[in-house]
């Protein structure tokens, strides 16, 4: 359990050491190695973990800082995550929004969104940069 406090609070700063003025961010992801075992199922029960101590050290955050959060403290706790952001399809309202979520592979983790169905894909990062 102090292996995911200590990932929360990499990721905590990592979020905020990434934001810019502009409501832009510099994403310097630092790199993950993979450890043995690290299944996505594993890394669906460690996301729950994760969101009580998001809101802890965070608060609530919007879906992009949720998914960098996230996705950082995986990477920290060694799950090759990938980080992703999409544009809606076909928004209701133009103009349309941005969403974002992680995946262990093919496996969305952090929403229950049909998220590669009503967005499209402009930006991935992650999965194994470090051996």
């Amino acid at each position: 359990m102090l292996f995911l406090w200590k990932s929360a609070r990499t990721a905590r700063a990592f979020v905020v050491s990434s934001r810019r003025g502009n409501g832009t961010y510099a994403l310097d992801w630092p790199a993950v190695r993979a450890r043995p075992g690290r299944t996505p199922r594993g890394a669906a029960k460690a996301v729950a973990r994760l969101r009580v101590a998001q809101r802890m050290t965070m608060g609530f955050l919007d879906p992009v800082e949720d998914a960098l959060f996230t996705a950082a403290a995986l990477r920290d706790l060694g799950f090759p995550v990938t980080f992703h952001l999409g544009r809606e399809k076909a928004p209701l309202v133009a103009p349309g929004g941005f969403y974002a979520w992680v995946q262990h592979g093919d496996e969305v983790l952090t929403t229950s969104l049909p998220v590669r169905e009503e967005y499209t894909e402009v930006l991935r990062v992650g999965g194994v940069t470090a051996s």
